[in-house]
């Protein structure tokens, strides 16, 4: 067993082949399960057993009332001639054979005994005229062809015909010279089917007689054959439908498969294409259409991303360039003078650019892997108010600056790292503390709104430009007070606190807060998560 499935296991077949393979199989097997276990034929046999009993029955009470009259069996007086006749018509007419016995055993009478062993009369039925069409007696063949194959075979005990008879033959008439009905089963040696019922004649509670009812089973192979052939008939209509819905499953399944493949290959193929040809998919209303619009909104994220990367890698070569450029100049430049003061400068200046070159390459490498740890980061259920108290007290003592938190709930709750949660909201504190005078006020507040837990950062510092507002979270930009130094921030921060906050499904946006007179008294980031229960 175990081989023929690491055999099967190395076929290749198409899936929609399997498919096809799969929904006909039981169509396939059914025929053949139902021919092999002969359940017509069995239904067909008892029905004939019981037809032929019933007219044994009428035999046995004619004869017991002709032995109760004039003695015929006792004497021997029952022709098979005779007994033909009393046999009734209606079904069987001469096919049916019957078999005579007095009391001892003796056969008396036989209807269709062999004139090479006895002198009666055998009477032999015409055959049958069918009409049949070509295309009918070329089934009915196949379907006998088939049956015989497949069926089960029924291991019958051999009937013997034309043969001097002996009671060894047939042990059913010493059962009903006891008294009881006996019905037997045979078959000849060309696999033909006999049925035999034994039948008692009694007569006021006295065994006189036996009578032994012998038919062929043609009847009921002929029967069995017309009945299978209907059954293949119906089960090729039934196959056809099945093929076909099978075979429109399939291509309804593979071939958007394989037009998602297709299109798949197209963009590897094909450096320049960025999007994919699946509206016709897309509009299906089925698991499909879903995976299509899957697929589609895959696309258009990995080009996203793709574009995403072109384009910090850009950025990180602008930014790089400036200090590079800036230490290239001044190594070129400190070997043509030679005032030792200005060497010095220039020293510096170098060190400057290398220094702020080391900052952008540790805060680029930070931020490349943010994509990836984000995706990998484990979430859990946070106190937002315990982390922002805890934070709070931790910067207190770093900053010169107040910082005052209100809250309008004791405990809040969002979903996400703490890690990451911390490290954007110290971002922003530090950000506002940088943009104040010392001794300002920072101020935190954390609101509660339906399912929304709002968490506002207001400084009191000159706010931001026109122009910052709406690029303040690109990445690079800077937007630092004047007596800052330049180049001690590589402008990364706000991108990376962005980049965190949408991670965890929650938003960032800033803007500048007026007095009644429309000037800027501070700014606002303005953080919004959803609440957990």
């Amino acid at each position: 067993m175990a081989k023929i499935i690491k055999i099967l296991k190395k076929i290749y077949l198409p899936l929609k082949t399997r498919i096809l393979v799969i929904i006909l199989l039981p169509v396939l097997l059914y025929p053949i399960i139902i021919i092999y276990f002969n359940k017509y034929q069995d239904i067909l046999i008892r029905s004939e057993f019981a037809a032929i009993e019933r007219q044994g029955l009428t035999l046995t009470k004619a004869l017991a009332l002709a032995e109760n009259q004039y003695g015929l069996i006792q004497r021997n007086q029952v022709s098979s001639p005779a007994l033909q006749s009393l046999i009734p018509k209606v079904k069987y007419g001469s096919n049916i054979r019957a078999m005579l016995f007095d009391m001892h055993g003796n056969l008396i009478a036989d209807t269709k005994a062999s004139m090479k062993y006895s002198p009666f009369v055998k009477v032999s039925p015409l055959p049958s005229v069918k009409n049949n069409s070509p295309l009918e007696t070329y089934l009915t063949s196949f379907v006998s062809l088939f049956s015989n194959l497949i069926s089960k075979p029924l291991n019958l005990p051999l009937y013997k015909d034309n043969i001097r008879f002996t009671l060894d033959n047939f042990p059913e008439i010493i059962i009903a010279l006891k008294g009881n009905i006996t019905k037997v089963s045979r078959q000849d040696a060309n696999g033909k089917l006999f049925l035999s019922v034994a039948l008692p004649i009694k007569n006021i509670r006295m065994v006189r007689g036996a009578v032994l009812l012998s038919v062929s089973g043609e009847k009921i192979e002929q029967e069995l054959i017309d009945l299978e052939t209907e059954l293949f008939k119906a089960f090729g209509l039934i196959l056809l439908a099945t093929f076909s819905l099978a075979f429109y499953f399939g291509r309804s399944i593979t071939n958007p498969i394989i037009k998602l493949a297709k299109e798949a290959d197209k963009i590897s193929e094909d450096k320049m294409q960025k999007t994919v040809n699946l509206t016709e998919l897309k509009s299906r209303k089925d698991e499909i259409g879903n995976l299509a619009k899957s697929f589609y909104q895959m696309t258009r994220e990995l080009q996203s991303r793709i574009d995403h990367i072109a384009e910090f890698a850009a950025d990180v070569a602008h930014e790089l360039k400036n200090p590079i450029s800036s230490i290239r100049s001044a190594s070129e430049t400190i070997g043509k003078i030679k005032n030792i003061k200005e060497q010095t400068q220039l020293i510096k200046v170098i060190q400057n650019d290398v220094a702020r070159v080391d900052r952008l390459i540790n805060d680029i490498s930070a931020a490349s892997r943010l994509d990836a740890e984000l995706s990998r980061i484990e979430m859990t259920k946070i106190d937002i108010t315990d982390l922002l108290s805890t934070l709070i007290d931790i910067r207190s003592s770093t900053i010169n600056c107040n910082i005052n938190f209100s809250k309008e709930v004791d405990k809040s709750y969002i979903w996400g790292n703490e890690n990451r949660v911390a490290q954007v909201f110290d971002n922003l504190i530090q950000n506002a503390a940088s943009f104040s005078t010392k001794n300002c006020t920072i101020d935190i507040r954390l609101e509660k709104k339906l399912d929304k837990i709002i968490i506002l950062v207001e400084d009191n510092g000159p706010g931001f430009s026109e122009i910052g507002i709406n690029k303040i979270f690109d990445r690079f930009y800077t937007e630092r007070p004047k007596a800052e130094k330049f180049g001690n921030h590589s402008g990364l921060g706000l991108s990376i606190s962005k980049q965190i906050i949408e991670a965890h499904g929650a938003t960032i946006k800033v803007f500048n807060r007026l007095d009644k007179n429309q000037k800027c008294i501070g700014a606002t980031v303005r953080t919004v998560f959803n609440a957990l229960n």
